[in-house]
């Protein structure tokens, strides 16, 4: 195996072993809403594995005159697309799979962590 590879190697065990943590503690023990988790999932996703580099690759490949705009935009940009991942996993974890296949009312339970939030 070369260096790079041992190097994803690493990052994917770190984000299981971090995501099993999070899941465990403000899901299980802290009983944070599905939602909230999903969000911290996604920023961890985000630190550890190299999706920026990848998205942004793939930004080059489709509109080339990318690689040219300010940091800033550059960011936005990224910002953007990391909002549509997580749309879409909202869209397929909390909807599709939590209140469609297991009637979990997870908008509920939202709304009670906040009232419980705010009252402490």
């Amino acid at each position: 195996m070369d260096q790079k590879s041992k190097s994803l190697i690493y990052r994917i065990s770190k984000f299981v072993i971090l995501s099993f943590i999070i899941i465990y503690f403000f899901y299980f023990k802290m009983n944070m809403p599905v939602s909230l988790v999903l969000i911290f999932e996604l920023l961890l996703l985000i630190k550890l594995l190299p999706i920026s580099k990848f998205i942004e690759k793939k930004l080059i490949k489709i509109y080339p005159k990318y690689s040219k705009f300010n940091i800033w935009v550059k960011r936005l940009i990224l910002l953007v697309c990391f909002i549509i991942v997580y749309l879409i996993l909202k869209l397929i974890i909390i909807n599709l799979i939590l209140e469609g296949i297991f009637n979990i009312p997870v908008e509920e339970q939202i709304n009670d962590f906040i009232n419980k939030s705010l009252e402490e």
